[in-house]
């Protein structure tokens, strides 16, 4: 069976330093760490992930422009078996960021989506913000991940504006968070979960079971997550084989094909 990885980190410093976790704790972790691509495919190779979805680390350490600029300098960071993203940035921010230049760099690159970090990067991610890129990656169908981790009022704000917005969760840790996700998955179409995070005892059937297998996708968030967990989670989880092939590569494959790049 194919595995699709929809979210896979390359590039040092996004582990191994002090963090607060999800839950306030402070933790130190001496985890192994993708210095590029190769590094990256090695270790896909070594747990059987055929594809991944990439982003640089330096786009959250060093900032948004220098990281996307050597993110996409790099092109076996986005090509092959790996599929890119950029942070993008309100369009006030600079040229590149103007929403016919921003879809030009997906087009260009054969980007699968973007991140945003509106609370990192300081500013609002509402209609007087971002409407003119928000919309028209609403109207394109590029996914935009965004995580939690500085607070679930975050999303339920994003999706109240943009209801129809594609977007991914993220990097929201490992303790149960059902009474926020399932709200916003039932109520938003377009709201997908990647698994890497959803490694609690049942926590892949329970949301098959209220939601089918098409709104998840198979995600390690690796390096902060090892590769490892999450696909024992989707390997023993007791759903159907076409069930589990959704959530390994068919509906990364769906919308990566449902993007509307010309």
């Amino acid at each position: 069976m194919k595995i699709i990885d929809c979210s896979a980190c390359i590039g040092e410093d996004s582990v191994n330093r002090l963090i607060v976790n999800h839950e306030n704790y402070p933790v130190i972790e001496r985890v192994k760490q993708p210095k590029n691509a190769a590094e990256l495919l090695a270790e896909m190779d070594f747990n059987g992930i055929d594809e991944a979805v990439t982003y640089h680390a330096d786009m959250m350490s060093s900032g948004v422009f220098g990281g996307n600029e050597l993110f996409l300098r790099q092109k076996e960071n986005y090509t092959g078996r790996l599929h890119g993203t950029i942070v993008m940035l309100p369009s006030f921010y600079g040229d590149e960021f103007l929403p016919e230049n921003l879809l030009a760099t997906v087009r260009r690159h054969d980007l699968f989506g973007v991140r945003a970090n509106p609370r990192q990067n300081r500013y609002m991610f509402d209609r007087i913000t971002v409407a003119d890129t928000a919309d028209m990656l609403a109207e394109r169908g590029i996914p935009v991940y965004i995580s939690p981790m500085d607070g679930w009022d975050l999303l339920f704000s994003v999706l109240k504006e943009f209801p129809s917005l594609t977007v991914i969760i993220t990097n929201y840790g490992l303790w149960g968070s059902d009474g926020y996700i399932y709200p916003l998955v039932k109520s938003y179409p377009n709201v997908y979960l990647d698994t890497s995070d959803l490694q609690e005892i049942v926590g892949i059937e329970a949301f098959v079971r209220r939601f089918g297998s098409e709104r998840l996708l198979f995600g390690t968030n690796y390096p902060m997550d090892n590769m490892g967990g999450p696909l024992a989670a989707l390997f023993g989880a007791k759903i159907g084989q076409a069930e589990r092939e959704n959530i390994a590569f068919r509906n990364f494959e769906r919308l990566n094909a449902g993007r509307k790049l010309k």
